[in-house]
Formats: structure tokens, sequence, C-alpha cells
């Protein structure tokens, strides 16, 4: 059996949500996929106007995704610099104990229980795409090609780059810590050169955590939400094969302007964005989609 069903599964999950100053719903679709590998937190006020949100992207099983989706706001929450409030340095040292902790024995143990084995050690990974909202600043803590953006005056404002093996300064670090790029994949393997997981790329003590061949250390973007912002839209990579960012913001803006319910608008989405078939080989990917409106 191939990576693909005889016929998608379109049945969808939608978390929805709203406060005074944010509306958001999140969707999965399984797809043409033969499972389902993505998970997503979607957290309004963990702390007063404080809301997270994010996409993890499981590649090799979805151990890991579930994983992160379980301990992320909890070790963000407890980290001394989120208590702090220098979120960004909380983003990325959150990333790395999310790393630490599949690395230990506890972790590996619930990965196994995770996946239902119990001998080889779990080779699974997984992208972060995490959204924080802090009052007015938006941050995005991003490793590898899972993707936000912002609707910021009818333009997509991008709060992210993917994290590809060929990019040179990606290439350089594999290279570097003894590894090899061979038709865009990260020793031949891997089609992303940053993720939560994949420990086989993560074992030389030679090298930093963000040093290895495989990192999770994060880009992390911020900026300051205005009325220009009307919504912010993350997805895992299978949102982003088909269409452009504008296109999807003009569907989502148009959905939202006939319907103006965000459950809908995702839903219809991700049926656009489905292939019709699986010979090109796109839009056949899991596909989940969160998003946020802000109210003015």
């Amino acid at each position: 059996m191939g990576p693909y069903l005889s016929q998608p599964k379109t049945e969808k999950s939608t978390y929805t949500g709203k406060n005074q100053t944010l509306e958001y719903a999140a969707t999965h679709m399984q797809g043409w996929r033969n499972t389902m590998e993505d998970t997503h937190i979607s957290d309004i006020n963990i702390e007063n106007d404080i809301h997270l949100f994010a996409v993890f992207d499981g590649h090799g099983g979805s151990e890991v995704a579930i994983f992160a989706e379980r301990h992320f706001k909890e070790e963000l929450m407890k980290n001394k610099n989120y208590i702090q409030k220098n979120y960004e340095k909380a983003l990325t040292e959150t990333f790395f104990r999310i790393d630490k902790m599949l690395q230990e024995q506890a972790g590996q143990e619930e990965l196994n229980k995770i996946r239902g084995a119990s001998e080889d050690v779990s080779l699974a990974g997984c992208t972060a795409n995490v959204a924080l909202i802090v009052g007015k600043t938006l941050y995005v803590a991003n490793a590898g090609d899972s993707r936000s953006f912002l609707n910021r005056d009818g333009k997509p404002y991008d709060m992210s780059k993917d994290h590809k093996p060929d990019d040179d300064q990606e290439k350089k670090r594999i290279e570097r810590a003894g590894g090899f790029v061979s038709d865009g994949r990260a020793n031949g393997n891997l089609s992303l050169s940053r993720a939560l997981g994949d420990l086989e790329y993560k074992k030389d003590n030679r090298f930093k955590p963000e040093e290895q061949i495989i990192t999770a250390l994060p880009d992390v973007k911020s900026t300051q939400l205005t009325a220009a912002d009307k919504f912010l839209l993350m997805g895992c990579d299978g949102v982003f094969e088909t269409w452009e960012h504008q296109q999807i913001l003009n569907f989502v803006s148009q959905e939202l302007k006939t319907s103006q319910n965000l459950q809908k608008a995702t839903e219809k989405l991700l049926d656009q964005l489905l292939a019709k078939d699986t010979t090109l080989g796109t839009g056949c990917d899991n596909m989940t989609c969160i998003l946020v409106l802000f109210k003015s």
C-alpha cells in the first residue's frame, strides 16, 4: 500500500472559541493520507490577554506531534523567561526543552505508549509553528515548513519562513555536522532541516543542539498588531501546496464576508485545497488550519 488512500477522508474536526479580543477556528482533515499525523493547540487566555496557538505536523508517525501538543503550553508557562516576560527567548527555550524531554527515558516511554510500541526508539519528528499573542504583540516561533501569515490590509504578511535543507544557511549547518543534502533532503531523507524530534539526527555530542544536522532551533518573529491586521492564518505545509498566500487570504476574506462564520471558512478552505486525485501529489497531505480573527 502506498502513502495514499483510495478515497480521501474529508471528515473534519473543528475547534472554536472566542473572547472580547479575538475569535478562532482550528480545523483538521486527514485527506488522502493513510494516517493523520497533525496536531494543534488553540488556547485563549492562558493568562489574562495571552493566547497560544500552534500547528505540529508529524512525519514518520504522529507521536512527536501528540507529545508536543500535550506538553508545550505547560513547559512554556513554567519557563523562567516566560515568567519574566522575555517571550522570544521563552519560546526558543521551550522548543529545545520539548526536544530534551523526547530524549529522556520518560519521554521515550510516553512516545512508545502513544504509538503502541515498546522496543525501538521513536524516529518520528514534527514541525512546530507556534503563535503567542501577548496583548497587541504577536510572536511566531517556527521550526520546519508549517506557516503563519497575517492578513495585513488585504495583503499577506508572512510571520514565518520554511526551513529547507538546500537553503544555503541550512545546508552549511547540515554539512558542518557531518550530514549531506541530496535531492533537497537532509541525508537524502528529510525534506526539512528543522523540527522537533528526529532524534537520529541529533546524536553527535560534539555539537550544540542548534548545530545538529536537524535542529529544533526556531526562528522567532514578532510584530505589533494594529487595526490593519484582520486575521492570522496558520497551517501545516499541506495547506500551502496548491494556492499562494494571497489566494488563500482572498478566499478566507470572501467567506468571512459572506457567512461571518470562521468554522465554515476554514472547512471550505480545506475542501478547496484538497486534490481531486493523487496523480500530482499536491493537495494530498494531511491539512490543519487555524484561523484567528482579531476583533476591532
